[in-house]
This record gives structure tokens, sequence and C-alpha cells, in this order.
């Protein structure tokens, strides 16, 4: 009988896990028995409550300034404390301070890096994605393996020279445990109910709802929009519509967020740039459509009139595709969003390649 191998036990990083990185660190959480792991957090204390696991360290560090030297102190601290065998971190912030502590780890931890969308592929100007992308590429090679969550992030990474260390480990999200609450409901009430889950900001083109919905209020009254999310960075000024069919909701806790699917005919997903997209996925396993905008990843996961649609990423053109839909192109766009779901994004690959990585990384010296 061969001996099991001992359970790998991983300390994953993060400077903010609202929204999509705490959807991710939770899915990871929830299949640690099926990639044979232990996983330890290391994430900010303001923020824990976003995180359902046991082992959540916590941190005060935000970016700006000395923050990622501090968060690197953190990180090399904590590893000396827990002893794990690998570093995980998640997103920009960490990631350059899982750069800078790595001399200090030691050479037995191995270290793993994921942008979960990467800054140069951000609407930006020319001079400043040029000096992204080089600083993103030199950081490439550092950790042992970078994680590209979509193809469109994996094909342009491999254009633009980063290292061979980028491994495709496309997005998924778990599937609902009870199944989505479709009969009735929305569907009889005679309103379209547009849904928006994310950050409030520019880069997620909350502005571009905002827009859009000024002049549909002319031509649809009767629609209701579900607004779920709110700013990150605590000074970033945002405009809140006060209107009795605008209903905001702030951040949901994946626990409730399935609720608010159930509410939703559309999911609307305004975005500039989008290195994948989850609230695409959770979309669609609940038979929620999307109506997507034509960046990033989100043309390689909404296929136009087919399980959404798809727009040129300004106010007018969303109008337009939210005006012109009615329930029979709903109906089959529902069907579709939950095929493609089980098809191409359901877990099974996800936890496939991750097992690969993880045992490949196991005999790496």
């Amino acid at each position: 009988m061969e001996t099991p191998e001992p359970v790998l036990h991983v300390l994953n990083v993060a400077e903010t896990i609202k929204g999509g990185v705490a959807t991710y660190l939770e899915t990871l959480e929830r299949l640690s028995a099926d990639f044979n792991c232990r996983f330890d957090y290391l994430v900010p204390a303001a923020q824990a409550d976003q995180l359902k696991a046991e082992r959540v360290h916590h941190h005060s560090h935000s970016r700006g300034g000395l923050g990622p030297f501090k968060l690197a102190l953190a990180i090399v601290r904590q590893v000396r404390k827990s002893h794990p065998d690998m570093v995980y971190a998640h997103s920009t912030f960490a990631g350059v301070a899982l750069c800078l502590a790595k001399p200090w780890l030691g050479r037995k931890v191995k270290t793993i890096y994921c942008a979960h969308g990467w800054a140069s592929f951000r609407d930006r100007s020319r001079s400043v994605t040029l000096v992204t992308r080089a600083i993103e590429k030199i950081m490439s090679y550092i950790p042992n393996a970078v994680i590209d969550i979509s193809r469109y992030e994996h094909v342009n990474n491999r254009k633009f020279g980063f290292s061979r260390n980028c491994i495709l480990i496309q997005n998924t999200v778990l599937d609902r445990i009870l199944p989505p609450a479709k009969d009735g409901g929305n569907q009889d009430d005679g309103r379209l109910h547009i849904l928006f889950v994310g950050r409030l900001d520019h880069q997620k083109g909350y502005d571009i709802l905002v827009d859009a919905i000024r002049i549909l209020q002319k031509s649809r009254p009767n629609y209701v929009y579900h607004i779920v999310g709110a700013p990150v960075l605590a000074n970033l000024q945002i405009e809140m519509l006060e209107a009795a069919n605008v209903h905001y909701y702030g951040w949901i806790g994946q626990a409730e967020i399935n609720a608010y699917y159930d509410l939703a005919d559309v999911l609307v997903m305004p975005s500039r740039a989008e290195g994948f997209g989850l609230t695409a996925l959770e979309a669609f396993r609940s038979y929620v459509p999307v109506v997507a905008s034509n960046r990033g990843a989100l043309p390689d996961i909404v296929e136009h009139a087919v399980n959404g649609l798809i727009f040129n990423c300004t106010a007018g053109d969303l109008a337009e595709k939210l005006e012109n839909l009615n329930r029979t192109s709903l109906g089959d766009y529902a069907e579709a969003a939950r095929a493609s779901y089980l098809i191409r994004f359901s877990p099974g690959q996800f936890i496939a390649s991750y097992q690969k990585l993880f045992s490949r990384l196991r005999q790496t010296n």
C-alpha cells in the first residue's frame, strides 16, 4: 500500500478580500480536502468577517507608502511562526509583498502568485500601461508559479513575454447547494430586475451603469435595479442614485448572495477591465444571463445572443441592450447560461489543475 502524501500547508495572503478575492479564497477553502491542503489566511483584520475559515491571521497594512514592505515583513513573520510549505499571494499588492519577502522565506517554501486581473490590462494611458507591464513581467519571474485566471490573460501574457511559470487555471465557482428559486417571483411582476455585483468604482464601470440607468428611467421606468457592493477605497467619492426603483445593499456575504441572483432577470457587468469576472459564473449557475462589456476576458465568457449580450462599454449601448430585452430571449439566454456553467466552468477542471500544480511544487527542490 502506498503511503499517502502528507497534507500540504499553504498560507494565503491578501491585502484586500472584498468581492472576487473573497469568493476565490472561499472556493479554495471548501475544496481543501480535494487538494489535500490545509489553508491558512493572512488577511486585513477589518475584513476578516468576509472569510469563513478556521485558520485566519490578521494584518493591518494597506497599499501605498511603506505598505508593501510592512506586508512583506508580516509574511516573513507568519511563515516563521506557522511554517507553511507554500505561500500564495492574491492580487497585485500582496504579490509585490511576496516578491519582497521571498529571499527571507527559505528555499523550502514555495511561492505562488495570482493577480486576479493583471493591472497592465486595465484601462489606463499607454505610458502607465507600459510601465505597469514591465513591473508585472519582472514579478512573473519571481514566484515558483503564477496563476492566470482566464484564457484572455494567459494568451496576452505569453505574447508580452511573461514567465513560463505562468499557468492557466481558469476561474470557477462552486455550484449551489439549493436550486435557484426561479418559479414565480420576478418573472410574474411585470418588471425587469437588473442586478449589479461588485466594487462601485471606475474599473467596474459603475459610472457607466449610473448613466445607463438615467437613460432608461425615461424609456423603461418599470425597470428595477439591485446594486450589491461598495467602494473598496474609503476616500473614493461615488454617486448614489436616489430613486424608488434603485436599491443599494452594500457588500453581501457568499452565504446570502444567491438570494440576490434569484431576484434578478439579468446581471450587468459594465467593467472597463476584467481579468475574468466571477460574478458572471455566479449568475450563470443561477440561470441568470449576463449583459457584459466587450473588455478583457468578458467576451470569452459571455457569448453574444447565446447566454447574454455584449455591449461596447458605453452607457448608450448598455441602455439600448437592456431596453430591447424581452422575456422570450431572456428565457433562452437563461437556459444557455446554466449550460455554460456546467459545460465550461464547473469546478472539475479547476480541481484537477490545482492538484497538478500542488503535486509539481511538492516535488520541486
